[in-house]
C-alpha cells in the first residue's frame, strides 16, 4: 500500500514538470528577439518610463496563452483547427493568420540584418558588410530547417536557450540593475512620442503570433489526449510552464531597457529622436566595457538570440501554414514539400526586407511589430469566443475574462490612436464607396448584367461594361485622398469587377482606362499605379477563371488582398525608380491598410449583389464573357 501511493505522489510530481523545457523554448527565444529589436530603444528613448506597459502586456499575454493552452487541453485540437471552425466566410481566419506571418517575415529580414551588424563588429576587418552576413545566416537557417528535422531544431534551441540563461545569470551578477527606477516605471505614463514604441512592444515583448504555435506542442506531447481527467491532471503544469516563460521575458526585458538606458544616461535622447544601430550598438558596448569579456559576450549573445528567433519562427510558421494548406485548402501535396516551398517563400521575402532595411533594420522590425500587435484583439477576441463554448471545467473564470477584455479593447483602442489613418482615410473610402453600390445595384437589374453573368454577352455587352467600370475606377481617383503625394483610392475595384464578370481582357481593358487617368494626374507614384490598375483587373478575370466563376465572400476578400498587396509591396517599389526605404514605408503604413479595407468592402458589396440578382436569374456561377456549356445537371437545379 506504501508503495502504491510513493508511486502515485512520484507520478502527480512529475506531471508539473511534464511540459517544462520545451514550452520555454519558445518564449525565451521571442524575449530574446524584442529585447534587442525594442527594449534597447525604449531604454535609450524613455529611461523605464515604459515598464507599466510591459507588466500589462506580459499578463495579457500569459491569458491569451492560457486561454489557447485551455482550448487544446479539454478538446484536443489546436487553435488553427479552431481557426476554420469560426462563424462567418469560410477560412477567413486562416487567410489572416496567413497574412500575418507573411509579413512577419519582414521583420525576421531586420532581425538577421540586426545579427549580421553584430557579427560585423565581431570580426575584425569585415569591412561592414551586414547584409552579407545575413544572407549566409539566412542559408545555414534553410541547411538546418531542410530536413523538417524536429529534434535538431530543438537541440539547436536547446543550446541556444541554456547560453541565454548564462547570459542572464552573468547580467544580473555584473550588471547593476535599478530596481528603485523600475518600482518607478511602474506608474503608468505616456510620453510624448510614444504611441509607436508601446504598439511594439505590445506586439514584441513576450512574443508576437508565436504565441498561436504554442498549441501545436501542447497538442503534440498529449498525443490527442483531452477530457476533464487530461485538463485536470495537466493544466496545472502547463500554468507553471507558462509563469516561468513570462518570468523569463519580464527579465530579459529588463536588463535590455537597463542597457538602453545606461548606455545614454550622459546623453538622453529627446522622446522621438532617432537612433542609428551602431549608435546604440557603441553606447551599450562602452555601458558593458567595463565587464570581463563583457563586449564580446554582448556581441555574440545579441547573434545568437537573432539566429535562434529566426530559425524557431521560419520553422514554426512554416509547419503551421503547411498544416494549413492541406487541412483548410485540400491543397494535393504532402506537407514536407508544402513546408519547402513556405520556407522558399518566407526566404523571398526576408531577402527583400533585407534591401528595404539595409541602412535601418530597426524601421523593419519596428514597423512589423507595431502592425502584428493590432492582431492580437482579434484573435484575442477569437479565443474569448472559443472560451465560451468550452464546458465548464475548461472555461476561464471572471479575472480571466475580464483580463482578456480590457486587453482587447486596449490593444484595438491604441491601435486606432496610432492608425489614424484609418480613420481619417480607410472609413470615408468606404462612405464613399455608397456611389458605387448604388452603380451596381441599377447595374445589376439591366439585361446587360444578366447577360455578362449568364456567358451570354456580345462585344457591345463588353464595350460597355469596360466604359462603365472604366469610369469607376476614374471615379475611385477623383475621390481618392491624398497623402504625402500619394492618392489613397479605390481605383482597382472598378477593374476587378470587370475581370470578375467579363473575364481578364475585360478586367485589363477596364484597368487601362482607369489607369491613364490616372497616369494623367501626374505623382512619383503614377507610372506604377497606371500599372497596377490593368494588372487588378487581369487579376480578376483570371481569378474568376481559376475558381470556375464560384465567387464567395472569402475569396473576393482574398482577391482585395492580393490585388492591394501586389500593388503596394511589389508593383510600387519595382517601378518607382529612386524611392527611399523612409518613403516607401509611409506609403506601405499610410495606404495599405485603407486600400485593402475600402477594395474589400467594394467587392463584398459586389458579391453580395450578385449573388441576391443571381438566384433570382437562377445562375450558380459567373460565366467572364466566354459561354460554356453548362455542366450535367445542372439546367435542372
Amino acid at each position: 500500500m506504501k508503495k502504491r501511493l510513493k508511486g502515485i505522489r512520484s507520478r502527480n510530481i512529475s506531471d508539473y514538470f511534464v511540459f517544462l523545457g520545451p514550452g520555454l523554448l519558445l518564449a525565451i527565444a521571442a524575449a530574446g528577439e524584442s529585447g534587442l529589436s525594442e527594449a534597447i530603444e525604449v531604454g535609450a528613448h524613455f529611461n523605464f518610463e515604459l515598464i507599466w506597459a510591459i507588466a500589462l502586456i506580459l499578463i495579457f499575454k500569459f491569458a491569451f496563452v492560457n486561454g489557447i493552452a485551455r482550448y487544446t487541453v479539454s478538446t484536443g485540437e489546436t487553435f488553427f483547427d479552431a481557426l476554420r471552425k469560426l462563424p462567418g466566410p469560410k477560412n477567413w481566419a486562416v487567410f489572416l493568420i496567413f497574412a500575418i506571418y507573411l509579413m512577419e517575415m519582414i521583420a525576421f529580414g531586420g532581425m538577421l540584418l540586426y545579427g549580421g551588424i553584430f557579427l560585423d563588429y565581431l570580426i575584425p576587418g569585415s569591412n561592414y558588410c551586414p547584409s552579407i552576413f545575413a544572407i549566409l545566416t539566412l542559408m545555414i537557417i534553410l541547411v538546418l530547417l531542410w530536413k523538417e528535422s524536429y529534434e535538431r531544431i530543438e537541440k539547436t534551441v536547446i543550446i541556444i536557450v541554456v547560453l541565454m540563461v548564462l547570459g542572464i545569470v552573468y547580467s544580473l551578477l555584473e550588471f547593476n540593475v535599478p530596481v528603485n527606477l523600475i518600482i518607478g516605471g511602474i506608474n503608468p505614463t505616456i510620453p510624448v512620442n510614444s504611441l509607436i514604441p508601446i504598439m511594439a512592444l505590445m506586439g514584441a515583448v513576450g512574443s508576437g503570433m508565436n504565441l498561436v504555435l504554442y498549441s501545436v506542442w501542447l497538442n503534440a506531447k498529449l498525443e490527442g489526449k483531452k477530457g476533464p481527467e487530461i485538463f485536470s491532471r495537466f493544466m496545472k503544469s502547463v500554468n507553471l510552464d507558462l509563469v516561468l516563460s513570462f518570468i523569463l521575458v519580464a527579465a530579459f526585458t529588463i536588463i535590455f531597457i537597463s542597457l538602453g538606458s545606461s548606455g545614454f544616461a550622459t546623453s538622453y535622447l529627446e522622446h522621438g529622436e532617432q537612433i542609428s544601430v551602431d549608435g546604440m550598438i557603441c553606447q551599450v558596448l562602452f555601458v558593458v566595457s567595463n565587464i570581463p569579456y563583457g563586449m564580446a559576450g554582448f556581441l555574440l549573445f545579441g547573434l545568437i538570440i537573432m539566429f535562434g528567433a529566426t530559425l524557431s519562427g521560419m520553422d514554426g510558421r512554416s509547419r503551421a501554414l503547411s498544416s494549413l494548406l492541406v487541412s483548410a485548402f485540400n491543397v494535393r501535396k504532402d506537407e514536407k514539400t508544402l513546408y519547402h516551398l513556405i520556407l522558399i517563400v518566407f526566404s523571398v521575402i526576408i531577402v527583400g526586407a533585407l534591401f528595404l532595411g539595409e541602412n535601418n533594420p530597426l524601421m523593419l522590425i519596428h514597423h512589423a511589430a507595431a502592425v502584428a500587435s493590432v492582431m492580437f484583439a482579434v484573435f484575442g477576441i477569437i479565443v474569448i469566443y472559443l472560451n465560451l463554448g468550452l464546458p465548464d471545467y475548461a472555461r476561464g473564470n471572471r479575472l480571466w475574462l475580464t483580463i482578456m477584455g480590457i486587453g482587447c479593447i486596449t490593444f484595438i483602442y491604441i491601435a486606432l490612436m496610432l492608425e489614424n489613418n484609418i480613420l481619417f482615410s480607410g472609413f470615408p473610402l468606404i462612405e464613399r464607396l455608397f456611389v458605387v453600390a448604388f452603380i451596381l445595384y441599377v447595374f445589376s437589374k439591366t439585361g446587360l448584367f444578366r447577360r455578362l453573368i449568364s456567358g451570354m454577352a456580345s462585344f457591345m455587352d463588353i464595350f460597355w461594361t469596360i466604359a462603365i467600370f472604366g469610369a469607376i475606377s476614374i471615379y475611385g481617383t477623383m475621390r481618392g485622398i491624398e497623402y504625402y503625394g500619394v492618392i489613397i483610392n479605390f481605383r482597382d475595384l472598378g477593374p476587378m469587377i470587370a475581370g470578375l464578370i467579363g473575364g481578364p481582357w475585360t478586367g485589363g481593358l477596364a484597368g487601362l482606362m482607369g489607369g491613364a487617368y490616372r497616369y494623367s494626374v501626374g505623382g512619383w507614384t503614377s507610372l506604377s499605379c497606371f500599372v497596377a490598375t490593368v494588372v487588378a483587373g487581369v487579376i480578376a478575370g483570371l481569378f474568376c477563371y481559376y475558381y470556375r466563376g464560384e465567387i464567395t465572400y472569402s475569396r473576393a476578400a482574398l482577391l482585395g488582398i492580393i490585388v492591394e498587396s501586389l500593388h503596394i509591396l511589389v508593383i510600387l517599389p519595382l517601378l518607382t525608380p529612386f524611392i527611399t526605404p523612409d518613403k516607401y514605408i509611409n506609403v506601405v503604413q499610410g495606404a495599405l491598410t485603407p486600400m485593402i479595407i475600402s477594395n474589400i468592402a467594394g467587392l463584398l458589396i459586389f458579391v453580395y449583389i450578385y449573388k441576391d440578382r443571381a438566384d433570382k436569374l437562377h445562375v450558380y456561377r459567373l460565366i467572364p464573357w466566354k459561354k460554356e456549356k453548362p455542366e450535367a445537371g445542372e439546367e435542372t437545379r
